[in-house]
């Protein structure tokens, strides 16, 4: 089944468009990083005759036995707590434990996951109701219920504890503007029956942003199970060590930092996996070809999350036990710039410095665009003024001089480790600021550090990722102040009034349309971000599996049940 709801959704999604995930983190790590097979070196050096032979320690799995799948991504989850986290790596796990109520195509489309059918409400604009699957179970067998819904929002919005995706609920009646529960006010999200939850909105909201955005990363928790836990000691209860979800994988165990074994659910409702076993690996990206050319791993996680390095590419495609895709996403990288250090005039000129061209054809080989802006040229709110994209040196070194900045002192680059071609910006971007009197130290560490730093403004320049999305108000969050990732330090709601508070009284493409290109150009003015460019995905997989989409992935649907494997 597939939903549709407006022109205006139409085009508004109809790009064939992607959003990488937000970011390739690295958390804190108990256990040792993974051998990983061999260099990939090696691995061609094993190669007799156009064949490969599988690493020593690899055993291929008999005829008819069980079916074991390895994904390998190249930075570790942080948790398996699905609203503790905007870690994308950990997505790419949440997703195969826990359902959510749709999925997020990258065609436009959005189609049933734990929910069969949903509407809005045409007359406010303010209600949204899902039926949901009579089937859907969870691991231990109980059926999912809408109360499980209900409980899970209700769990997000408790003033008692503190994390990074309360904005999801905000937008329901019966919350304050952070998303905390507002103490006698009924909040907006109620179990109508047994399989049928409703929505309550605030405000009249355009559906493409709440399936897009709201509901992309919304995952439903199991309210039997974590009812009687003392709300402000559910964060640390044993739960999160053996979760118990309704996805389409069991979890079995993990080693932090380094991999998570899973059973296939053949109970699952929408159709049961042809894999018997599931396992995500942890491992470093120069040794991603050479597992995949050994068997010891079959997929990339892909999404930015486990990319093939730059310099394995062409020797991926030329093997010929892979199937490999160089993928377009709507994901970005972007250098934030911290408005409280560099004044406005010189955050202008750093726009003007950047040598995306360099980055995009030698870093990357071609295998990305030049961002102007969140969004890439063919999304359809797209705003053509923004091209040609700036690049003067001379004038962007004239720019500093002329605003008095102090060129005197050093200042801090921040860039995190899991990401090939984002750490190779960091020297780039460096030279480039230096054209222009900016001298940077750069600063690696893990993610987790990396945006923990950032958050609390200890830094002048960073390089991150983010998803973007089919629907143009996905970066608006991250310039609202107050806003976990508003990394900018941005105090200025006119971004945020534009983009969410204008952009949402409206509700098809042609009257939303001249709002997000205005907050283009609002951007392009105030500079929190100087965004840097969308780099395609070049991911490959073992030819024993297909039916696999790709282009989904950053949208955070892997939908492993779909893929189909040859015994």
């Amino acid at each position: 089944m597939k939903h549709s709801f407006s022109k205006m959704t139409a085009l508004a999604l109809a790009a064939v468009m992607v959003l990488s995930a937000c970011s390739a983190p690295a958390a804190p790590q108990e256990g040792t990083q993974p051998a990983a097979a061999a260099t990939t070196q090696a691995a061609q050096e094993s190669q007799t005759d156009g064949e490969t032979t599988a690493a020593a320690d690899t055993e291929t799995p008999a005829a008819g036995g069980p079916v074991t799948i390895t994904m390998a991504m190249t930075a570790p989850w942080d948790t398996f707590i699905p609203f503790n986290t905007t870690n994308g790596n950990t997505d790419a796990v949440l997703e195969l434990m826990y359902d959510k109520l749709i999925v997020v195509k990258a065609n436009g489309e959005h189609e049933p996951r734990l929910a069969d059918t949903w509407e809005q409400d045409s007359e406010t604009g303010k209600i949204l109701t899902f039926k949901l699957n009579q089937n859907a179970k969870w691991h231990d067998g109980e059926p999912v219920t809408a109360d499980d819904v209900v409980f899970t929002c209700e769990l997000m919005a408790n003033e008692a504890i503190t994390h990074p995706r309360r904005s999801k609920v905000a937008f329901f009646t019966g919350t304050d503007d952070g998303g905390v529960r507002i103490q006698d006010e009924e909040f907006g999200v109620e179990a109508l029956d047994e399989h049928t939850v409703q929505f309550t909105l605030k405000n009249p909201s355009p559906i493409s942003y709440m399936l897009s955005q709201t509901f992309r990363d919304f995952y439903v928790l199991p309210k039997h199970l974590l009812a009687d836990i003392p709300t402000e000691s559910i964060m640390s209860d044993e739960f999160w060590q053996h979760p118990v979800g309704s996805g389409p994988c069991i979890y079995e165990s993990s080693v932090s930092g380094e991999r998570i074994e899973f059973e296939a659910n053949k109970d699952y409702y929408l159709g049961a996996p042809e894999f018997d076993r599931f396992v995500v690996r942890i491992v470093p990206a120069s040794n991603l070809l050479s597992g995949l050319m050994s068997g010891e791993i079959d997929i990339t996680a892909g999404a930015g999350l486990g990319n093939i390095p730059m310099n394995d590419w062409d020797m991926a495609k030329q093997q010929a036990n892979l199937t490999t895709e160089s993928v377009k996403s709507l994901g970005y990288q972007y250098l934030s710039i911290n408005v409280n250090n560099i004044p406005k005039e010189v955050r202008q000129a750093v726009n003007m410095a950047v040598n995306r061209d360099a980055i995009v054809n030698n870093l990357m080989r071609g295998e990305g665009e030049a961002a102007a802006g969140p969004l890439r040229q063919n999304h359809p709110y797209f705003n053509e003024e923004l091209l040609p994209i700036p690049y003067d040196v001379d004038k962007a070194a004239q720019m500093v001089k002329d605003s008095g900045f102090d060129t005197g002192k050093t200042y801090v680059l921040r860039v995190s480790q899991g990401n090939e071609v984002r750490e190779k910006t960091a020297p780039l971007i460096q030279q480039d600021l230096a054209k222009i009197g900016i001298n940077v130290e750069i600063v690696t560490t893990d993610h987790p550090t990396h945006l923990a730093e950032c958050r609390k403004g200890e830094y002048d320049f960073a390089l991150i990722g983010s998803g973007g999305s089919p629907d143009p108000a996905e970066s608006v969050v991250n310039v609202r102040p107050g806003h976990v990732n508003n990394f900018s330090q941005n105090a200025d709601p006119s971004l945020y009034e534009k983009g969410m508070v204008e952009g949402f009284q409206v509700f098809t493409y042609e009257e939303r349309l001249p709002i997000y290109k205005e907050y283009q150009m609002m951007l392009r003015d105030q500079v929190p971000f100087s965004w840097l460019y969308f780099q395609n995905d070049l991911v490959a997989y073992n030819n024993r599996i297909s039916n696999v989409h790709f282009e989904d992935y950053s949208l955070l649907n892997r939908m492993v049940w779909q893929w189909k494997i040859a015994k």
